[in-house]
C-alpha cells in the first residue's frame, strides 16, 4: 500500500508568456483594478529603448513612472527609494523589470510599502536582517517582467543588502530576506522579445542558475509528484532550448523552449515553509559577496562536482533525473547513472559557454578555497539539503572544481 503523502501550498501569480507580451501590461493591471503603475529597474534596463519602449507602450497611460535605481547590491536603501517614489506618484503598483536584482528589490520595496513609515520599517530591518510584511498592512502589487534566466520570479522570497547607502558594495554589507506569501507577483510577463536584448554573457549565466533550481526540486525533501512533473519538463525544455542563448540570431523557437523551461523549472519552488533549492545553490552563495562572478557563472563550474559529491552519499534520485535529462538507459546500474546525470549536466554548462574550473573566476586564488568552504557550510540552504557536508568535504569538492 503506498502511504506516500504530501503538501503543495502554492498560489503563484497569473503567468502570461508570448512574444509581444508586454504589449497586456495595461490590461493586467486593469484586470486587478489597478489603475497605474511605477516601473521599477536598474540603470542599464532603464536606459535600453529595446526593453523600456515596449513595457511603457504597453502600459500607456497606467506608466506613473520609472525608477531605474536597483542594482545587483538589491540594497535596503534603493528599496526605501522605490518604495517612496511609489508614494509620490501615487502608483497603485509596482511593474519590476530586468534581472533577480530589480525583481528583488522591487519584492523589498513592496514589503516596505506596506508600513504607515516605510523608513522606519527600513530601519529596523537593519538590526533585524528581514523586511516582514506589515501585519495590519497591504503589500504594493507586483508585476514581474524578467529579462533573465536566474528564476527569481515565481517566488514568495527576496533577497536585500542591509544598507541604506543605495549604492553600498554588496562584498561590504550583509545579506538578509524577505519572506511573505503575499509578495507573490500578481501577475508574471515572460515576453522572450525582451530576454532577447539581455546581453549574452548575462542571459547564459543566468540560464544555469535557472536550470539548477529543477535539478534541486527534484532532490529536495519537499519534492511532490506535481513539483516533480514541472521540474522534470523544465530540464528537457532547457536542456534542448539553451544551446540557442548563446547566438546572436536564435531559432525563436528553440530560444523560447529556454524561456519556458525556466518557468517551469520555478514552479514551486519557493511556497510558504518550503524552498527546494539547496546544496548547489548554497555552493554557490560561497562566492556571493567577496567575487565578481555571476551566481549561474559560479553553478555552471560547481554543479556537476556537488551532483557527483551528492551521488557519492545517496540515491539523490539519479535515475529521475536521467530520465528527465534524457540520459537514462535501462541497462544502467547506479554508478553509471550518476555519471549520466554529472555529464548532461557539465554538458548544458558547456552549451552555454560558461567556464569550467573555478581558477577562471577573476579575483579567485586556490588558497582562498578553505574560507569559502567555511562561509558555504553555515549557508541556510543547507538546511533542506539531501546531504550535510563537513567543512572538509565541501573543500574537497571546491579543489576538485579548481
Amino acid at each position: 500500500m503506498d502511504d506516500r503523502q504530501f503538501t503543495l501550498d502554492y498560489d503563484p501569480g497569473e503567468i502570461r508568456f508570448g512574444r509581444g507580451g508586454a504589449d497586456d501590461l495595461g490590461d493586467l493591471l486593469a484586470a486587478r483594478g489597478l489603475a497605474s503603475a511605477l516601473v521599477v529597474t536598474g540603470e542599464n534596463v532603464g536606459a535600453n529603448p529595446d526593453v523600456m519602449a515596449p513595457v511603457e507602450a504597453g502600459l500607456g497611460d497606467a506608466l506613473a513612472g520609472v525608477f531605474d535605481g536597483t542594482t545587483p547590491a538589491k540594497t535596503l536603501g534603493a528599496a526605501l527609494a522605490a518604495a517612496r517614489e511609489v508614494r509620490d506618484t501615487g502608483a497603485e503598483a509596482i511593474v519590476a523589470v530586468g534581472s533577480g536584482s530589480s525583481l528583488d528589490t522591487a519584492k523589498v520595496a513592496s514589503a516596505l510599502g506596506s508600513y504607515a513609515d516605510p523608513a522606519a520599517a527600513a530601519e529596523h530591518a537593519l538590526d533585524s536582517g528581514s523586511v516582514p510584511v506589515a501585519d495590519d498592512g497591504r503589500p504594493t502589487p507586483v508585476i514581474a517582467v524578467p529579462t533573465t534566466l536566474a528564476g527569481a520570479d515565481l517566488s514568495v522570497i527576496g533577497g536585500v543588502g542591509l544598507s541604506l547607502d543605495r549604492d553600498a558594495d554588496p562584498s561590504e554589507i550583509p545579506s538578509g530576506g524577505v519572506s511573505d506569501r503575499r509578495l507573490m507577483p500578481t501577475a508574471l510577463c515572460y515576453d522572450p522579445e525582451l530576454f532577447e536584448t539581455t546581453p549574452r554573457s548575462v542571459l547564459t549565466a543566468s540560464a544555469m542558475n535557472g536550470f539548477d533550481k529543477a535539478v534541486e526540486c527534484l532532490y529536495s525533501p519537499h519534492a511532490t509528484p506535481i513539483t516533480d512533473g514541472t521540474a522534470s519538463r523544465a530540464l528537457s525544455l532547457m536542456q534542448s532550448g539553451f544551446a540557442a542563448l548563446p547566438e546572436t540570431d536564435p531559432d525563436p523557437a528553440t530560444f523560447d523552449d529556454a524561456v519556458a523551461g525556466v518557468i517551469a523549472a520555478q514552479y514551486g519552488i519557493s511556497t510558504p515553509g518550503a524552498y527546494r533549492a539547496s546544496i548547489i545553490h548554497a555552493f554557490g552563495h560561497g562566492f556571493s559577496n567577496d567575487y565578481d562572478a555571476h551566481q549561474g557563472t559560479v553553478h555552471g563550474v560547481l554543479a556537476p562536482h556537488v551532483l557527483r559529491y551528492v551521488f557519492s552519499e545517496v540515491d539523490g534520485r539519479r535515475e529521475l533525473l536521467a530520465e528527465a535529462l534524457g540520459v537514462a538507459e535501462p541497462s544502467m546500474d547506479d554508478d553509471e547513472l550518476a555519471e549520466a546525470v554529472v555529464g548532461a549536466v557539465a554538458g548544458v554548462s558547456d552549451d552555454l559557454g560558461l567556464p569550467s574550473e573555478l581558477r577562471e573566476i577573476e579575483g579567485l586564488t586556490q588558497a582562498d578555497l578553505p574560507d569559502v568552504a567555511a562561509i558555504i557550510h553555515d549557508d541556510g540552504l543547507f538546511a533542506e539539503a539531501p546531504v550535510q557536508p563537513s567543512v572538509a568535504e565541501i573543500e574537497e569538492v571546491l579543489e576538485a572544481a579548481w
